[in-house]
């Protein structure tokens, strides 16, 4: 229940009584307040992780030249220009 007092020039004083209804939104309580704050911080903790994560694997990931500084002269599975000026694919 929810009690309401008011007051006007013409009418004087006025009360009245509503039934409860539900809020939509966040409450801004100091618990709630404190909650959001630690669900961003623990949502930006998981967001640079996932970010170190994907840096740290494409760091030592295959970037289709694995060959290269051995003397290679291709990737395995593509296909060069060899001296005779046709195309032969690499194994």
């Amino acid at each position: 229940m929810l009690l309401s007092v008011g007051w006007s020039e013409q009418g004087g004083l006025s009360m009245s009584v509503e039934g409860a209804q539900a809020r939509v939104g966040r409450p801004l309580t100091p618990v709630s307040v404190a909650g959001v704050a630690r669900r961003q911080t623990r949502r930006a903790v998981y967001g640079t992780a996932a970010v170190g994560a994907a840096a740290a694997a494409g760091a030592y990931g295959y970037y289709r030249y694995p060959s290269s500084g051995q003397g290679f002269v291709c990737t395995p599975g593509t296909y060069f220009r060899g001296e005779d000026g046709r195309q032969h694919l690499c194994q």
